[in-house]
């Protein structure tokens, strides 16, 4: 077997990333030892069970090598077999470019379309796969999945909503101050938005953290988040800089310089590539504005583990075909699929669903965090690493996620349990519940999916007219540049012309079959 990895190794044990221990981030040859004299598979999941961290591990024994990523592939891994021989790795373009005969997945191609990533464990290259988070995977004569962590396993705690709320409130002190401990000499720096989680981070950060933290917001000039997160960095006495938008800091994105590794790197063969962020990093790590070894610490993504995804109908028993649907129906709506690629992914994604179904809830959790979640939100952190710089993300500690798959659901669905802490604890006490939230309240959120469910009995030139196909991170401009640099002929028209993430992942398909020179029928 063949192991091409960038990472630190010893004793036939490679590592990446860290695990927080306590207070205590424990990283390279003390996070070998971590995982040092495992005997059998079994060890190797309670060690990855017990594991709470953005980390990845491989482990030859004997003639085997048991590999893993974490709860949200924060380091992905590839593999592939050639001439019966496993080739596992870090880098997908270097997996797929061992392979004599390179394909495009179609099945992988219509998920990428219409969601933005490739399902389970395929990627868009036929015959190379990802590791999926939260799994392991042994390999030997043959290549052996097993998942070591599901949302939906385990009971759920009853208790009222004040018990809950106080353990809720503790545990978000108890873990801000931990890793924020551990990151004591750091340079914290801060995307802010106006919304919960980002201001969340703000306030802990501000309570916790002794070193310097530097927030920025960024987008086009009238961009509503701007007013908002500006009064919150100023409430916390925190230095906050706005990072304007506008042709001209894009035009020449194409051929700046980082954009042409930027793509592949962050795409990986399996993600659509963001750049909602590239420009800002992009602007602060050439303005000299942040230290280079500063730590990026986003709000991903305390809205999704506290319920904002949850539907009243969830609460219902469900079987795999009702669930699948809901999840193909919000999640799988860029483009229009044919029927037949529609079918292969539905069925795909029915992969990963029981048959019976009685907390579907927490089914769908699992759903979006071992994939959307994975895929497509987290992923999108790999531009802090791209630029050079490292990212934390407290609200996916394992200790958090644990709380809320625990809860009932009624103390979900629309963040009950969630806004209720935060508004009336600790948002309160720094001063942050502000005079116009652009949060969406409940019945907000109700009101929009009303309308979500019946955009589709409108033509599709109706629908278009009705919406504002301007973006407030330049999205439109950026990717007019995309299809500029392709031509118009080569894209389809996304459901809706403002789902401009539908630009991005034609573009890159397009040129994922240049570079690896693919062939394919479509």
């Amino acid at each position: 077997m063949k192991l091409i990895l960038s990472w630190f190794t010893k004793n036939d044990i490679w590592v990446t990333g860290f695990l927080r221990i306590g207070n205590r981030y424990i990283r390279n040859e003390e996070m070998v030892d971590y995982f040092q004299g495992l005997k059998a598979v079994s060890d190797f999941e309670r060690k990855l069970i017990s594991a709470n961290g953005q980390f990845s591990v491989v482990i030859r024994r004997n003639d085997e090598i048991w590999a893993a990523v974490d709860r949200l592939r924060n380091y992905p891994l590839y593999y592939t077999l050639i001439d019966c021989e496993f080739a596992i790795g870090d880098d997908s373009y270097l997996v797929a470019g061992m392979l004599q005969d390179k394909y495009l997945n179609n099945e992988a191609r219509s998920s990428f379309l219409s969601a933005g990533f490739t399902p389970n464990n395929l990627t868009l290259v036929d015959k190379v796969f990802q590791i999926e988070a939260g799994s392991y995977v042994v390999f030997g004569r043959s290549a052996k999945i097993a998942f070591y962590h599901d949302a939906s396993d385990g009971n759920i705690v009853n208790q009222n909503i004040f018990e809950a709320g106080s353990a809720l409130y503790k545990l978000i002190n108890n873990v801000f101050s931990a890793n924020l401990e551990a990151l004591s000499d750091k340079f914290i720096v801060i995307p802010l938005s106006g919304g919960f989680d980002s201001r969340l981070i703000a306030a802990m950060c501000s309570k916790y953290h002794t070193g310097k933290i530097l927030c920025y917001t960024y987008g086009s000039a009238d961009n509503p988040e701007v007013q908002p997160a500006a009064e919150i960095a100023q409430r916390l006495g925190l230095k906050w800089i706005n990072i304007v938008y506008n042709k001209e800091l894009i035009k020449d994105f194409l051929i700046d310089g980082f954009f042409n590794d930027y793509y592949p790197y962050v795409s990986g063969l399996s993600s659509m590539f963001f750049m909602q962020e590239y420009f800002a990093v992009r602007y602060l790590k050439n303005s000299g504005l942040i230290p280079d070894d500063s730590v990026f610490m986003p709000g991903f993504s305390g809205d999704v583990i506290a319920g904002s995804h949850l539907i009243p109908v969830m609460k219902k028993k469900m079987n795999r075909k009702q669930i699948t649907n809901i999840i193909f129906r919000e999640y799988c709506r860029m483009i229009h699929l044919s029927v037949t690629d529609r079918t292969s992914l539905i069925n795909l994604i029915a992969q990963r669903i029981p048959t019976e179904c009685s907390n579907p809830w927490r089914v769908f959790e699992t759903w979006d965090m071992k994939e959307r979640q994975a895929k497509f939100i987290v992923n999108s952190a790999k531009v802090w690493r791209f630029f050079g710089f490292e990212y934390v993300i407290p609200l996916w500690d394992y200790n958090l996620v644990k709380f809320f798959s625990e809860l009932p659901f009624e103390f979900k669905l629309y963040k009950k349990l969630y806004d209720m802490v935060l508004k009336e604890t600790i948002f309160r006490d720094t001063g942050l519940n502000l005079k116009y939230e652009i949060s969406a309240t409940p019945t907000q959120i109700r009101v929009q999916r009303i309308k979500e469910s019946v955009k589709p009995v409108f033509p599709r030139i109706f629908r278009n007219l009705l919406i504002d196909r301007r973006s407030p991170i330049c999205y439109d401009e950026i990717t007019k540049l995309l299809i500029n640099d392709l031509g118009s002929d080569n894209f389809k028209n996304p459901v809706q012309l403002n789902y401009f993430n539908s630009y991005i992942s034609q573009w890159y398909i397009f040129k994922t079959i240049k570079d690896l020179a693919l062939s394919y029928k479509l």
